[in-house]
């Protein structure tokens, strides 16, 4: 009796706790409806982006709960800003969503469900090749039992050669199956890498926005919803083009705009900026200068690098193609081709790369010379619960001080300013910012790899000049220069150059100068032949009591094989000496202009179409005789 009163007991507590799990999910879902919401438009800085939702609420009078899902998991809750009329909010409250299972991009569902199709494929086939093999192994018996059986000469020959013929149509057959699963098996390992590759996201969670709002009337408005996220972004790149040395320059701004957010961007409106919203704007102060104690100096590189590497993952080796590689407090980036492989050049003082890939954890590497490998490892952090919880009415005033980053804006809101131009691109400058506003839509997926935007093309009036070092490569390079820069609103980024409608490499447009004129290397032009040759004939070597002088004759030519006059600047060297007992004495430099602290040569000339022109650098060097110099 005593066992059947606790098993009845047991059995009341069990359906007392569903029903109240039950009253539990009633009242949580009673009266709060799940809003789905729109990307409307994104504004992309340098450095994260701010992304504007819109959404319809159905309000009833009075008291109204709203949970707007499927957000960003990395949006940040201190900049959440409703906008919206005619209603008042009451509160405002964002929790990360790790039961959401139905927010992942459409890319990773496209592979998951090309995955199952190819996996349900391979197991059609296989079936396929068990029953090949069953009536391969009934023939084998049914062989063995014509031939037991004695059957006459020509009905034994009929025989064979059905099983015969047919063996070979099975094994013909199940060939084929076999090829086919082998191929269904290598495209499904190619799908499970780029999975793999996506692994991260798959794991992070979604957000959601709860709000409370009091109407006076039961109507239907649309709200605005826009905040902040961070692993997106954008970086420069151009193409420079020049149909010939006289026309003017033309130059297209792209971004290669990338974001890791979770939500794939659909048909958007993008702005552009300039600015870095994970920056602070508050203006830096100095530290104290120690004298005669240790003080902290940043290391300065001068000159333009190029830097090459691979990246991989660390826990199979694999190369992580689409990663991003950025020159660390600069827009200069790239990203990895698809064996892992990157190549950027470095301009001035720039000493960090930072590598980036969806998945794994972000690394920064200094620059210790021109070869960078880099092995990056799969990121296992999990990501907090961050509540944030506002109280007010509708107006921007109620929230202020309560609540730092939420903001709430009615009627009397300012309006960001509105630009109407029928060109697809709108230039916007603001005093610390500009931003170019993309009139087209466009598609970023959550992949974490840059997809370009081109933003617009600017036709500017350079001057072109050719340069060459002979002594160094007998190459004439394409520079022009810009005046009064500035006004174009360029950033450091890689270009490509075209001259005179070909490919000639690439460069990147570096801003960091001090000057009003901006040089932009066009690569080189096999046009300008350029020959530096040593006269041996002409040189003379003597030797005194206690001292040689040798002499060095070099002859230059340069030759102009294009249909049009150029500029050409021509840079040689004489030798240098700090040694009182080594003396140079310059022969003969064809006019060049010299500077004798360096010994650098400067001609500069205008060569006609078709025109020849060479220059003579003789120079002869006094040493003791006892002294081993090398002279070039």
């Amino acid at each position: 009796m005593k066992f059947k009163y606790l098993k009845l007991n047991a059995i009341i507590m069990k359906l007392s706790a569903l029903l109240l799990v039950m009253f539990m999910a009633v009242q949580f879902s009673h009266g709060q409806s799940t809003i789905e919401s729109k990307i409307k438009s994104v504004e992309v800085y340098t450095k994260g982006a701010e992304v504007r939702r819109t959404a319809k609420l159905p309000l009833k009078n009075g008291k109204n709960e709203f949970k707007i899902s499927h957000l960003s998991f990395n949006l940040d809750p201190k900049t959440i800003q409703i906008s919206g009329e005619g209603f008042t909010i009451l509160s405002v409250r964002h929790e990360l969503d790790y039961l959401e299972k139905e927010n992942k991009p459409d890319l990773i569902n496209q592979l998951l469900n090309q995955s199952d199709a190819i996996s349900d494929s391979i197991k059609y086939i296989e079936l396929e090749i068990s029953i090949l093999q069953k009536e391969m192994t009934l023939l084998n018996q049914n062989q063995k039992i014509v031939g037991d059986q004695g059957i006459q000469n020509q009905e034994f020959k009929n025989a064979v050669g059905y099983f015969t013929e047919r063996f070979k149509s099975l094994s013909k057959d199940e060939f084929n199956l076999n090829l086919r699963k082998g191929k269904l098996n290598e495209k499904l390992m190619q799908i499970g890498l780029q999975l793999d590759s996506y692994s991260g996201q798959q794991k992070k969670p979604s957000s959601n926005i709860f709000l409370t709002i009091s109407s006076d009337k039961s109507q239907t408005i649309p709200i605005e919803i826009s905040y902040a996220v961070s692993e997106a972004g954008w970086f420069p790149a151009y193409d420079v083009r020049a149909k010939d040395s006289s026309q003017p320059l033309s130059i297209t701004y792209k971004a290669r705009v990338y974001q890791n957010t979770g939500i794939d961007w659909k048909d958007v409106k993008l702005r552009i900026a300039s600015g870095d919203l994970e920056s602070s704007g508050t203006a830096p102060e100095l530290s104290p200068y120690y004298l005669g104690g240790t003080n902290f100096y940043p290391n300065r590189n001068s000159g333009i690098r190029q830097v090459h590497g691979y990246v991989i993952s660390s826990d199979d080796g694999l190369p992580l193609p689409s990663a991003s590689v950025l020159v660390k407090g600069t827009t200069l980036g790239v990203s990895t081709d698809n064996n892992g492989f990157y190549s950027l050049q470095v301009p001035n003082d720039n000493s960090i790369l930072v590598f980036r890939f969806l998945g794994f954890v972000t690394q920064e590497k200094p620059i210790t010379g021109e070869n960078i490998n880099v092995e990056m490892r799969s990121d296992v952090t999990e990501l907090g619960e961050v509540v944030v919880t506002a109280y007010g009415s509708r107006s921007s005033d109620a929230l202020a001080g309560r609540v730092p980053g939420i903001q709430i804006r009615g009627s009397n809101s300012i309006k960001r300013e509105k630009v109407s131009n029928p060109i697809p691109i709108n230039y916007i400058n603001y005093q610390t910012n500009f931003v170019y506003d993309i009139e087209l839509p466009y598609s970023i997926p959550s992949t974490g790899k840059p997809e370009v935007v081109d933003m617009l093309t600017k036709e500017v009036e350079a001057e072109y000049i050719y340069s060459t070092s002979p002594k160094v490569k007998e190459t004439a390079y394409l520079v022009a220069m810009i005046k009064d820069w500035t006004d174009l609103k360029l950033l450091d980024g890689e270009s490509n150059l075209y001259f005179e409608n070909r490919f000639v490499g690439k460069s990147i447009i570096d801003t960091n100068v001090g000057s009003d004129t901006l040089n932009i290397s066009m690569g080189k032009d096999e046009g300008i032949v350029i020959n530096r040759e040593r006269l041996k004939d002409f040189e003379e070597r003597k030797f005194f009591s206690n001292k040689k002088r040798e002499e060095r004759h070099f002859r230059i030519t340069v030759m102009n094989t294009k249909s049009s006059e150029v500029s050409i600047s021509i840079y040689d060297q004489i030798p240098i000496t700090a040694r009182d007992n080594v003396k140079v004495n310059v022969i003969e430099i064809s006019g060049a202009e010299m500077n004798k602290e360096t010994g650098l040569l400067t001609w500069k000339t205008k060569l006609k179409p078709g025109e020849k022109r060479e220059l003579i650098l003789k120079y002869s060097v006094e040493y003791p005789k006892e002294m081993d110099l090398e002279i070039n």
